[in-house]
């Protein structure tokens, strides 16, 4: 993959397409003036382009001093699990703060047993790089544990950040196009000599083995996977976005973005169950 900086050096050049017999919608001198009128078009999305650039150049200013404030935040938290825990080590966080975030802002499945592991979540951090490529990394920062050996769990995310050269005009701005997980080290339980893994229940680490999406567009399985990963594209983005930023209004309830599919249905249900007593009553009245 070229790099950024020649990556977004790159101009596109709209070429108009060929002419169709049939399309009798413009004249030759609208057609014309169309093109001229897409040329220029194109001129702003290679501006949208050069300032996507400047953006994440500026981002990554900005993180060092966004990591001087989340650092400030994790030393509160650790001053408080030391002060009114018990715990005289002074790396560890606040008990259950991490998890308590996750489960106020994430949508996907976290099962009981994630939550005893989540619990020794101490830190969740994002990490743009802007050079070579533009990616950035979720990085989930554990206390030590009886889990697995892994220090920080990694999952990394692809921007592409040109137009397509075969549909320019379709650009609609630097879009995520691929993810990467981590190997997660499991420890082995001293109780079954098996591995602490979530074996095949499904569970909140299967975010760090996203699928791969078959090359073959025709392959059956394609659209699922795609479907999969455009989830997970909008959740790596919104980790990054809001909920890392945003993690102790998370934490006190003041916002939840996301509610759990449960607790949704449980809501709809209720409203069904008044609406039917509601009918049942008036029904009764007519009667």
């Amino acid at each position: 993959m070229e790099t950024m900086r020649n990556r977004t050096a790159a101009r596109v050049k709209y070429t108009a397409p060929p002419k169709e017999t049939n399309d009798t919608r413009f004249t030759e001198a609208e057609k014309k003036t169309i093109t001229e009128l897409k040329q220029l078009y194109l001129e702003t999305i290679n501006l949208d382009v050069a300032l996507q650039r400047d953006i994440y150049n500026m981002e990554k200013k900005y993180e060092d001093k966004h990591n001087v404030i989340f650092e400030k935040r994790k030393k509160i938290l650790d001053e408080f699990r030391k002060q009114n825990c018990g715990d005289s080590e002074s790396n560890q966080s606040v008990p259950n703060f991490w998890l308590k975030v996750l489960k106020y802002s994430y949508t996907e499945f976290i099962s009981k047993k994630d939550e005893k592991i989540l619990e020794c979540l101490c830190d969740i951090r994002s990490r743009l790089h802007n050079d070579p490529v533009v990616k950035f990394d979720i990085e989930f920062h554990f206390d030590p544990n009886d889990y697995f050996t892994n220090t920080v769990l990694t999952k990394t995310y692809f921007l592409n950040c040109l137009p397509d050269p075969d549909d320019p005009l379709a650009y609609d701005g630097a879009e995520i196009f691929k993810c990467e997980g981590c190997e997660i080290n499991w420890k082995v339980s001293k109780q079954t000599k098996e591995k602490e893994g979530p074996g095949d229940q499904p569970s909140f680490f299967d975010f760090f083995s996203p699928p791969q999406l078959p090359d073959d567009t025709e392959d059956p399985n394609y659209c699922d996977v795609n479907a999969i990963l455009q989830n997970d594209f909008e959740l790596g983005f919104y980790l990054k976005e809001r909920v890392i930023p945003k993690a102790v209004i998370f934490f006190t309830g003041e916002i939840a973005d996301c509610q759990s599919s449960s607790e949704s249905e449980t809501e709809t249900d209720d409203t069904e169950d008044e609406s039917d007593a509601e009918e049942e009553s008036s029904n009764d009245a007519d009667k």
